[in-house]
């Protein structure tokens, strides 16, 4: 078999088949969904891109990778040209690795040459003119711009050179191919071709976890029963600068737009495989590597441990893959001994995931352990813990505990948007602390050394 492996930066649960926002437009994710299995709760393990993608691409946590933020790399604790990656596993298992666009963090210069057959160096980003009125001001950098793009060639960009690329390397007999494909759009900046906008109404809904009809960063009560630490992560300044020059509705828009255009490219290697008639002989794996905010709770872009900012799609589809929907969450740890159980691949080092192809295959499958997300910075070897957060998952809670002893728990299925902590406002008594001290007790017990540096050993 071939497997395409296709990330898509920075997209949240607003795709049709999750059906994150009302008004997506996702035809080729509803292609995707039609011919497989869609994991509906499927987490990051941290919500950054470096940190996630490495914890996904080596199969390890981030207390094992030693990767926590976007200022660390892969390439600090894992040696190059071992082929440690997931990459590099499929390569030793006999595939030719073809790979274009973000699959590393840090495109092209994260990557590891001995992992790859061939990688597309040749893609470069566009540069833009403002366009929005914050960025024209300077109230935000243009790397946070957004709006149609305005220049004469919109289509010759990052994501589009690197799909063409792709779709050349798709040819019809070919087998034992490992086709990475990294889109970066909804990446800001939100600058996309007109007609992904024109997809959206002028004023679209609001995100539905939201808590109201209109975006206000003033509106304090979206915060209550938060603790001071889970604050400390907010970004406010995006939030304040949007709802002062009156962009809001435009910056969700163009989010909108960009995922539309992610689909499209998505949409386009999927023609290609259809073409060749390597469809059918195909395992197909979509992921991104975390959700994304637009004002739930004042938040804005990832780096929480809320649902919003660890909640991402995930589908498989390819030849024994079962069409339907798992419930259970599982985590992008699972990826890596889920593709070696496909392919026949071997990691060299030790895997925190856990193996998915029993849901493949349709059997009744219990995930052995909650889904752990972890967000702050740790060295090892300190005695200060840091500013260091967990958070847990599993089919009817999420429970949060902070460096400064916060927490927050909130029930999954009535309230999907996590408004209400149980824990605050004495609320703690009863069923509700022992529920949190067994979920708190979880933590310890799988991130024991961690657990004992922030002091939650009991």
């Amino acid at each position: 078999m071939n497997v395409l492996f296709a990330s898509i930066e920075d997209l949240n649960d607003w795709i049709e088949p999750l059906g994150g926002h009302p008004q997506v437009r996702t035809p080729n994710l509803n292609r995707l969904a039609a011919r497989g299995m869609v994991f509906r709760n499927a987490y990051a393990t941290v919500p950054a891109c470096s940190p996630s993608r490495t914890a996904t691409l080596f199969g390890q946590a981030p207390w094992q990778t030693g990767v926590y933020t976007n200022f660390q790399f892969w390439s600090d604790h894992y040696p190059a040209g071992q082929r440690r990656s997931i990459i590099g596993a499929m390569r030793d298992a006999g595939y030719a690795t073809m790979g274009a666009g973000k699959i590393f963090h840090m495109d092209v210069r994260g990557i590891d040459a001995e992992d790859w057959t061939e990688f597309n160096t040749s893609a470069k980003h566009k540069k833009y003119p403002p366009i929005s009125q914050t960025v024209k001001t300077r109230e935000l950098r243009p790397m946070s711009d957004f709006g149609p793009d305005p220049t004469s060639d919109p289509d010759e960009n990052f994501d589009a050179a690197n799909t063409d690329w792709l779709c050349r390397k798709i040819q019809p007999g070919q087998d034992r191919q490992f086709w990475a494909f990294g889109l970066y759009r909804p990446h800001l900046p939100f600058i996309v071709p007109q007609e992904y906008f024109d997809l959206y109404p002028p004023v679209v809904d609001p995100p539905p976890g939201l808590g109201r009809k209109n975006f206000n960063p003033n509106f304090l009560k979206l915060q209550e029963g938060l603790p001071q630490e889970s604050l400390d992560f907010i970004n406010r300044r995006i939030g304040w600068v949007l709802h002062r020059m009156g962009e809001y509705n435009d910056f969700l828009r163009a989010y909108l737009a960009s995922i539309s255009y992610a689909d499209a490219l998505f949409g386009k290697v999927l023609d290609r495989l259809e073409e060749t008639g390597q469809i059918d002989n195909t395992i197909i794996v979509l992921w991104s590597d975390h959700g994304w905010q637009f004002g739930e709770k004042l938040a804005f872009r990832k780096f929480t441990l809320w649902e919003r900012a660890l909640r991402v799609p995930l589908m498989i589809a390819g030849p024994g893959v079962v069409k339907g929907e798992c419930r259970e969450p599982v985590s992008l740890l699972d990826l890596y001994p889920t593709l070696c159980s496909q392919t026949g691949a071997s990691a060299k080092h030790p895997l925190a995931g856990e193996d998915l192809s029993p849901v493949l295959a349709g059997e009744q499958w219990q995930r052995r352990e909650p889904v752990i997300s972890i967000w702050g910075k740790w060295e090892k070897g300190t005695t200060d813990g840091g500013r260091v957060a967990f958070s847990l998952r599993n089919k009817t809670h999420r429970y949060s505990c902070y460096w400064n002893g916060g927490e927050e728990l909130y029930e999954s299925e009535s309230d999907p948007f996590e408004h209400i902590n149980l824990l605050a406002h004495g609320g703690a008594g009863g069923n509700l602390r022992a529920l949190a001290d067994s979920y708190q007790a979880q933590i310890n017990r799988l991130v024991p050394e961690l657990a004992e540096v922030a002091g939650w050993d009991g």
